[in-house]
């Protein structure tokens, strides 16, 4: 990941999950349906993926997994991922 677009990215999770409630359900933000070992939310980003959970009664968010969307794949550290 670039230095464009760690950028970005880390202003969305601000944006999206620090300043704002990451709980909340958006077009963008939202539980997964099937939940993983990995995460149980998903905040989209343009083609950037973050996978995350919520904790400590939706005070903390963890960050498990950013990677990028091409397709139909998921590349996080420049490897195919399989949630």
């Amino acid at each position: 990941m670039g230095k464009t677009h760690r950028k970005f990215v880390l202003a969305g999770i601000k944006v999206h999950l620090m300043d704002n409630d990451p709980l909340e359900v958006g077009r963008n933000k939202f539980p997964l349906k099937r939940p993983s070992a990995h995460a149980e939310r998903e905040l989209r980003l343009e083609n950037w993926r973050v996978f995350y959970a919520v904790m400590e009664g939706g005070n903390l968010a963890i960050v498990s997994l950013i990677g990028e969307k091409r397709g139909n794949k998921l590349i996080v550290g420049g490897e195919e991922f399989e949630l």
